[in-house]
């Protein structure tokens, strides 16, 4: 697996993402109801090619564990370079209404 280099950019812009899923999470955890949706956006990238095998398990086993909040959140919000990558292209689209995003963004500037 070829490694990706990180510059400050993208360093930067993987903190900002972990900080929107942190956010996601808890309100995933606050409002288990959502899952559905979330599950339907996977399984709609997995169909349409828009998400390989491994990162359709991946997702899948994440969300899976949501009725064991630690081990979803550590899982969710591992610093690895795999998670990192698919963070970038979440299936957590719409858990965060713009004004929550917006906020979560602006709190470290």
């Amino acid at each position: 697996m070829r490694r990706r280099t990180l510059t400050k950019q993208s360093a930067a812009t993987d903190a900002q993402i972990l900080r929107l899923h942190s956010a996601m999470a808890d309100k995933l955890l606050a409002e288990p109801e959502r899952l559905a949706q979330v599950l339907n956006t996977l399984e709609q990238r997995y169909q349409t090619g828009l998400l390989r095998h491994s990162g359709y398990i991946h997702w899948f086993s994440i969300l899976d564990c949501i009725n064991q909040p630690e081990l979803f959140k550590s899982a969710l919000l591992d610093n690895g370079e795999r998670m990192n990558k698919l963070r970038r292209r979440t299936v957590l689209v719409g858990i965060l209404t713009e004004d929550e995003r917006q906020a979560i963004l602006m709190e470290n500037l």
